[in-house]
Parts: C-alpha cells; sequence; structure tokens
C-alpha cells in the first residue's frame, strides 16, 4: 500500500538524520542524563529501554497509529478521498502547488531512505561504531563468526 510506504520512508528519513546527528554529538538543550550520557546511536536504544524513556516513545507512535488506522478505514471504505500520504499537514507551505514531481521525489528519496537506514545499523552492528561505520575487518571475505 503507497500508504505505508510513505510512512516508512519518512520515518526512515527522519532515523537516518537522527541516527548521524546522535553519533556526532546532537542532544537537545537542557535534556540532562540519560540523554547527553548516550555515547552513540547503536547503544541508544539499550540506554533508553533500561531507563524507561521507550515507553513514551511507544505510547506516542501507537496514538498514532490508531489515529491513522482510523482515516485508512475511511479511504478503503470510500468515504474519504484522501490521497495516500496526505494529512493536510503542511506548515512550511512545501506542497503548495502538489506537483507530481515532488510526490515521485519523495517517494524516491523515501525508499534509498530505508536502504540506508538499513545498511547503516547493520554496518554499525558488525563493528563500523564511527562515522563513515566502515567495518575495521581487513578482508570481509576472510572474517569467521
Amino acid at each position: 500500500m503507497r500508504e505505508s510506504e510513505l510512512k516508512h520512508g519518512r520515518i526512515a528519513m527522519l532515523a537516518f538524520a537522527g541516527w548521524l546527528a546522535t553519533d556526532f554529538g546532537v542532544r537537545f538543550p537542557g535534556a540532562g542524563a540519560p540523554y547527553t550520557s548516550v555515547p552513540n546511536a547503536f547503544s541508544a536504544h539499550d540506554i533508553m529501554v533500561e531507563n524507561g524513556s521507550m515507553w513514551v516513545m511507544l505510547s506516542l507512535a501507537g496514538m498514532i497509529e490508531i489515529c491513522s488506522g482510523a482515516v485508512l478505514v475511511e479511504v478503503s471504505k470510500g468515504l474519504s478521498d484522501r490521497e495516500a500520504g496526505e494529512y493536510g499537514f503542511d506548515p512550511l507551505g512545501f506542497n503548495k502547488n502538489n506537483s507530481d514531481d515532488m510526490k515521485l521525489k519523495e517517494l524516491q528519496n523515501g525508499r534509498a531512505a530505508m536502504m540506508a537506514f538499513g545498511g547503516l545499523a547493520t554496518q554499525t552492528a558488525l563493528g563500523g561504531t564511527e562515522f563513515p561505520y566502515l567495518v575495521p575487518y581487513p578482508n570481509v571475505a576472510e572474517f569467521t563468526w
């Protein structure tokens, strides 16, 4: 479904930018502990789970999914003519002319971000913990598990 692809693409774009920002040391001003003590993005998940901060994010994501699910039911029944991914939220006016070219660019950039985030997480898990996240093995083909 196009709705799902757009949603996952938007989340992947934000996740990729957030991962890089965390690894470059960007933190919310005045956030305090435990947020300022996160050494890198790869270990951020475990630290936030230990401190109970992930419940807030899980609850927020659940509420967003419930609200958007109700809209999808209306669309599937034909009660709404809303296009996929259109929520009527454009405070900066990027979609004034509603061009197909911008919609295609968003879709393609979302697809690229999904692949990029998967590669970024994989490379970091394999041992490339610092930017540019290259695995520190001289020859990966010879590496044995």
